[in-house]
């Protein structure tokens, strides 16, 4: 919803700085080089073809790195871009959708026909590609460069991003991919509501699915499994992100509009905050857990946390080979990867160490949206609902309590 805010009195290098301060604070999900992380790593149980012009399975299950198995070829000509399991993954939903977003659906028919519309400005777009593709990930090499080295010495890659030095700038990308023709970078994050909580679970639900269905119709051959597999990687974005603490209780949805985009800066200050000081969650079954966001992924805090989202990625991607394999997709219901994912309530738990920033009120609207009491005493389970979206961001500004790193 957009939100009409009556004009707020601020200092005068707060409103000169105003449009490029706010503009580029939208909230993403894990970072690029750490969605790439999660769907490279794991291996794909995969056959091989009978032989280049026979795409008939040979018979033989292997398992293959996802990051050695090129799942889309996209091409002009004698340019040529492949792509794996983790690039599309980290492409999804933050580079490559529509303005349509998937969880605004009437009807699960309706989901899976929005989902395909967004994978396939990456997947099936000849006007564009390969080109964009090619400029975003050369942009976005030296991120995935430091992570992985920073991971591979055992330190926290988090400290690459310190103060925003590891952030490739919304405006550099979007200058990048000036041009194209579906929406920009800056556009697709100001309304992103498809990576929180229940949009993010309606999101995956409505692209595993056209996945299945995919690897479950027509003859039983092996482009037919990658084709499928391109698509669950899409899909996996979303199922990444509910391992983000960041997405998960953060009304990201309700947080959405007035002057300048105000309101979506106030989920960017819950989001960064939930996700660099972590959160209690647990699944369905067993004990829980301590989970963390967006930059912080390979931290040496965050270890149980990723392992859960690698368990779900893996469940996730075995139901694409099963389905194939069987001829026969489960149902939504009985989709693996929501035993691992952290539940709704465990999140929303007034149980938390860290009270969150905005909290829902009876209505569940805008109106009756709460903003802790006190944005310095970060423990505190004290809200209030008289607060304004201009105000609040400006004591988050100049009070320095968001700077890296963010303590409680």
């Amino acid at each position: 919803m957009d939100v009409n805010l009556p004009p707020v009195r601020l200092p005068s290098f707060i409103i000169r700085n105003l449009p490029l301060y706010m503009l580029i604070q939208f909230t993403a999900g894990f970072e690029y080089a750490e969605h790439r992380f999660l769907g490279d790593q794991m291996n794909l149980k995969y056959q091989h073809p009978k032989s280049a012009t026979d795409q008939t399975p040979d018979g033989k299950v292997v398992d293959v790195v996802a990051g050695d198995l090129p799942l889309l070829k996209l091409s002009k000509g004698s340019d040529v871009l492949e792509l794996t399991y983790g690039e599309i993954s980290a492409l999804a939903g933050d580079f490559y959708g529509t303005l349509n977003p998937i969880s605004d659906a009437k009807s699960d028919e309706d989901a899976r026909t929005r989902f395909l519309a967004a994978y396939n400005t990456l997947a099936d777009n000849p006007a564009d590609q390969p080109h964009d593709g090619q400029v975003l990930i050369k942009h976005l090499q030296d991120e995935v460069d430091q992570v992985e080295a920073l991971h591979k010495e055992k330190k926290d890659p988090s400290t690459w991003y310190k103060d925003g030095t590891g952030l490739a700038g919304m405006n550099a990308i979007d200058k990048l991919i000036q041009g194209r023709h579906f929406p920009i970078y800056s556009e697709l994050l100001k309304i992103n509501w498809d990576h929180f909580g229940d949009n993010a679970r309606a999101a995956y639900r409505a692209g595993h699915s056209a996945a299945l269905q995919v690897a479950t119709t027509g003859e039983k051959t092996v482009d037919r499994l990658v084709k499928a597999y391109s698509i669950n990687a899409f899909a996996d974005h979303y199922l990444q992100d509910l391992f983000s603490a960041g997405h998960l209780r953060t009304p990201r949805r309700l947080l959405h509009g007035g002057l300048k985009n105000v309101v979506d800066v106030c989920a960017n200050k819950m989001h960064d905050e939930d996700c660099a000081l972590g959160l209690s969650v647990s699944a369905p079954k067993g004990n829980p857990w301590q989970a963390y966001g967006d930059k912080r992924l390979l931290d040496k805090c965050n270890e149980e946390n990723l392992l859960k989202c690698q368990a779900a990625i893996v469940e996730s991607s075995r139901e694409i080979y099963d389905a194939w394999d069987m001829r026969h997709a489960p149902e939504p219901a009985a989709y693996k990867a929501f035993d691992i994912v952290p539940t709704k309530a465990s999140a929303l738990s007034e149980h938390q160490t860290l009270a969150p920033l905005f909290k829902l009120g009876p209505s569940g609207e805008y109106k009756d949206l709460q903003r802790r009491l006190e944005l310095k005493d970060r423990k505190v389970w004290k809200f209030k609902t008289n607060w304004w979206p201009v105000t609040t961001v400006a004591e988050t500004y100049t009070s320095g309590l968001w700077k890296y790193p963010i303590t409680m």
